[in-house]
């Protein structure tokens, strides 16, 4: 709601105008909030009135989207996701969410498209975030080449990612290829502190290479830093 004045003055002029879409964005971020207090009565309820106020901008057709998906009603879901990245003012963002709902849905090759789709976008600054978005598909799908590609491109646009950096080094470890794994683990720990998975696949690295006692160090760091750890205990259970 906005209020005008006369020119020169500070009185008011009795009309006032509505934003219809300040208005759409706020019962959307409202509807959201409840969704993720657990209150999905009342999120549809500010999600319906979003929709009434601008039924054709992406936020609001984002928000029904991830309303219909968290209450598992997929097909809605979908529908709304394909509205928003058709919407006059549509993002890379809710491209880049509908790449992750599509791949969830295990219809990859679309995915593909959608996040490409995003990156191309001028305006669009987290091409990282795809990119790695892309890598993970492209590993669920079973293409471990195209998915290394892409962890490659998100760790050129932000060579701190972890998720990229982790991601190659078990591809490496699962193709056998233990020399560029060992190597991708210490990029990982230039920029990331030791973890009690990184420190595993350490473990895993150095027993493919045959150098045991660089693999018995990695486990030493581990039951030190992470004794509670899952990791911890399969490693224990694996010396006895």
């Amino acid at each position: 709601m906005s209020e005008r004045v006369y020119t020169g003055t500070d009185i008011p002029v009795a009309e006032r105008t509505f934003d219809n879409v300040a208005a759409a964005k706020q019962r959307a971020q409202l509807g959201l909030t409840y969704l993720q207090r657990g209150n999905s009565a009342q999120a549809k309820f500010n999600l319906n009135k979003a929709l009434k106020f601008a039924p054709n901008i992406e936020a609001v057709n984002v928000s029904m989207a991830h309303y219909y998906q968290f209450v598992g009603e997929l097909d809605i879901a979908e529908t709304y996701y394909r509205k928003a990245i058709v919407s006059t003012d549509a993002t890379g963002d809710g491209m880049n969410n509908f790449g992750v709902f599509l791949c969830q849905q295990k219809k990859y090759e679309e995915s593909e498209k959608v996040f490409l789709k995003a990156i191309k976008l001028p305006k669009y600054t987290r091409a990282s975030a795809s990119y790695e978005n892309l890598g993970i598909c492209s590993r669920k799908a079973g293409n471990l080449e195209k998915a290394q590609k892409y962890f490659r491109m998100a760790l050129k646009y932000d060579p701190r990612r972890q998720v990229s950096l982790i991601e190659l080094t078990e591809i490496n470890v699962d193709t056998g290829d233990y020399l560029k794994a060992r190597t991708q683990l210490l990029s990982y720990h230039r920029v990331i502190a030791e973890s009690a998975e990184s420190l595993t696949l350490g473990i895993k690295i150095e027993q493919g290479l045959n150098d045991l006692n660089a693999a018995r160090k990695f486990g030493i760091l581990l039951l030190a830093k992470f004794p509670a750890s899952v990791e911890a205990k399969q490693y224990r259970a694996s010396m006895q």
